[in-house]
């Protein structure tokens, strides 16, 4: 038998046995936790069949960031009752969140004041991506065009997620 045979039958059976853990365990922590490996698990799949950016996708946007939101809503919505007892435990956290929103804040300003110096790379604006590919690539004619051209878009859309996390941070608050 092959590398690639072996490794796929590894990963087939590492990948199942994290799915049933998404449906058997009844805590919603430990369920996300065993999605997050599953989606893990597929991106490897994603690997052995060449496909990189796929891959890097898979874990960058499921794994990371939509299932850390997860994590975090669910965490904040159903706090263990000795967490709430014990709230300022590490008072220093305070002062390096603060600490990092205010270098956030000059980093952004900074940007925002000086202007960003964009190349002369950007041709999807306009319209023309089949040039715009020929030219690039597929993957720099994507995030030119959504970075550039739809810009406004995107930002709304993940202001809509966050106003949605904080809603129902409210609504599922406890009295």
């Amino acid at each position: 038998m092959s590398f690639e045979v072996v490794s796929f039958i590894v990963l087939a059976v590492a990948s199942v046995a994290s799915a049933i853990g998404v449906i058997v365990f009844k805590n919603a922590v430990h369920s996300a936790l065993s999605l997050i490996l599953t989606l893990l698990f597929l991106a490897l799949f994603y690997l052995q069949l060449g496909a990189m950016f796929i891959a890097v996708v898979q874990i960058l946007i499921y794994a990371g960031a939509i299932m850390v939101l997860f994590l975090f809503v669910v965490t904040m919505l159903a706090p263990d009752p000795g967490d709430v007892e014990n709230r300022d435990r590490m008072s220093w956290q305070r002062f390096v969140a603060a600490l990092l929103g205010l270098t956030l804040v000059g980093a952004l300003s900074y940007l925002l004041f000086t202007g960003v110096q964009i190349s002369d790379k950007i041709t999807t604006v306009g319209g023309d991506y089949q040039a715009a590919v020929a030219k690039q690539g597929n993957i720099e004619a994507f995030g030119l065009a959504l970075f550039h051209g739809y810009l406004f878009p995107f930002e709304v859309t993940s202001l809509l997620i966050v106003v949605a996390i904080l809603g129902a941070l409210i609504f599922g608050r406890r009295a």
